[in-house]
C-alpha cells in the first residue's frame, strides 16, 4: 500500500475549498488555526457527510458540496463535544442509581452475595457460548487449527522473543475464529484493574473470584458489567417483579451504545442521515405520548441512531434516577444544552434531515428537562 503522508492544515483547507466548502463565515486563516490547534481534519471532515453534494455528472460542480461553509462543520464539532459531555454525565448518574437499585433490592431479598455472582457468571458464560455456537464457522476453523498447529511446531528451538510473537499470532487466529466473543469476559476484565493506581488495591483484595461478593463486583465492573448484572437479576432471577427495572428494559442497550461512543470521544451527531437497523418501537411511542413530541419529529427515532439513542438516554435517566438534586442539575443542563444547539440553527436549515435531527434533539432536551424537573414519567 502506498504511504500517504500527513498534509498540513493549509493543504487541508485547500482540499476542502476544492470540494466546494466555502470560508465566508470563518476565514481560511481561522480554519487553518482551528484544524491545527482546536481539532483535526478527519474528525471535522466526518460531518461533511451530513451535507448535500451536486449529483448531476454533467454539472461543472459535480461531487462538490452544496451550500457548505467551514463554519458549519466547526459548529457541529462543538455541538458534538457538548452533547458527549452531557451523555457521559447522565450515564454516570444512571450507572450509579442502577447500582443503588440493585443493592437495595438484593438487601431486601436477603440475597447471598456469592451465590448471585456464581449464577451470573454461569449465565453469562452459557449465553456467550450459545452465541459463539450460533456464529462459529466449522469450515474456517479447520484451516485455523492447521495454522495454529504449524505455529506450535515452530515454538521449540526459538528464543523467548520469538515465542512471544508466535503465541500472539496464535491468539489472533483464535480471536478471529471466536469473533471476539469471550465467555469469561466479566471476570477477565476485572483482573485487568490491578494495573491501575485507582483500582489496584480493590482489585487485588476483591478481584479474584473466590474473594468477590456482589457489592465488590458493583465497584469493580464497567457500565456493561453493571447492565449484565441488572438484566440478569431483574429479568431472569426476579422476572417481572420490578416495575422500575421493566420500564428501562428496552432502553439499556441504546444507552450503553451511546455512552460507549461518547466515552471513546467518537462523533455522534454525524449519524444524522444514517439509517438505524433495529429501532426500539417503545422509544418512539414514549417520545410521542409521554414527552409530547411532534409525530413528524418522533419518526426520526426510528431512523437516526443519535436521535434514537439520546431519546432512550433521557427516558432512562428519568426512570432510574430518583435523586432530586441530580434531576434538577440534569434538567438545567439539558435546557442550557438546547440553547447552545439552537444558537446557530440557521446554519443547518437548508439541510432538511440535519436540520430536523438537530430540532428533534432540541425538543428531547426541552421536554425531557421539563419531565425530569417535574417528576417521573
Amino acid at each position: 500500500m502506498k504511504e500517504r503522508p500527513l498534509i498540513s492544515a493549509e493543504q487541508q483547507v485547500a482540499h476542502l475549498a476544492e470540494r466546494g466548502v466555502r470560508f465566508d463565515i470563518m476565514s481560511p486563516e481561522d480554519a487553518i488555526e482551528f484544524l491545527r490547534d482546536k481539532n483535526f481534519f478527519f474528525k471535522v471532515k466526518a460531518f461533511a457527510k451530513c451535507f448535500s453534494k451536486y449529483r448531476d455528472p454533467a454539472s461543472e460542480n459535480y461531487g462538490r458540496y452544496v451550500n457548505l461553509d467551514f463554519a458549519y462543520l466547526a459548529e457541529l464539532t462543538r455541538l458534538d463535544h457538548h452533547l458527549r459531555e452531557h451523555i457521559l454525565s447522565m450515564t454516570l448518574d444512571i450507572e450509579h442509581y442502577m447500582k443503588v437499585h440493585l443493592n437495595r433490592t438484593m438487601m431486601d431479598d436477603g440475597a447471598d452475595g456469592k451465590d448471585v455472582l456464581n449464577l451470573l457468571s454461569a449465565h453469562e458464560r452459557a449465553r456467550k457460548e450459545r452465541l459463539l455456537e450460533e456464529r462459529f464457522d466449522p469450515n474456517g476453523s479447520k484451516a485455523a487449527i492447521e495454522k495454529m498447529k504449524a505455529i506450535a511446531n515452530r515454538l521449540d528451538g526459538v528464543d523467548s522473543n520469538e515465542q512471544v510473537a508466535l503465541c500472539l499470532e496464535m491468539l489472533h487466529i483464535a480471536e478471529d475464529q471466536t469473533l471476539g466473543i469471550d465467555p469469561e469476559h466479566l471476570e477477565r476484565s476485572i483482573s485487568y484493574l490491578g494495573d491501575s493506581n485507582y483500582t489496584r488495591d480493590l482489585a487485588n483484595k476483591y478481584g479474584r473470584r473466590e474473594n468477590m461478593y456482589v457489592w465488590n463486583y458493583l465497584e469493580l465492573v464497567s457500565f456493561g458489567g453493571i447492565i449484565a448484572l441488572y438484566k440478569f437479576y431483574f429479568y431472569d432471577l426476579r422476572r417481572g417483579h420490578s416495575k422500575e427495572a421493566e420500564s428501562v428494559k428496552q432502553l439499556l442497550f441504546p444507552v450503553k451504545a451511546l455512552r460507549n461512543a461518547a466515552a471513546h470521544n467518537g462523533n455522534v451527531l454525524n449519524t444524522i442521515g444514517q439509517r438505524l437497523q433495529k429501532p426500539v418501537g417503545s422509544i418512539a411511542k414514549a417520545a410521542r405520548e409521554e414527552l409530547g413530541i411532534d409525530q413528524e419529529l418522533v419518526a426520526l427515532t426510528k431512523r437516526f441512531p443519535v436521535v434514537h439513542d439520546f431519546t432512550a438516554l433521557v427516558l432512562c435517566f428519568d426512570r432510574i434516577v430518583n435523586d432530586a438534586d441530580a434531576r434538577s442539575e440534569k434538567a438545567t443542563g439539558l435546557r442550557t444544552l438546547r440553547e447552545r444547539f439552537l444558537e446557530h440553527a440557521d446554519y443547518f436549515e437548508k439541510q432538511i434531515e440535519l436540520g430536523r435531527g438537530i430540532r428533534m434533539l432540541g425538543e428531547v432536551m426541552r421536554l425531557g428537562a421539563d419531565v425530569i424537573s417535574s417528576g417521573s414519567l
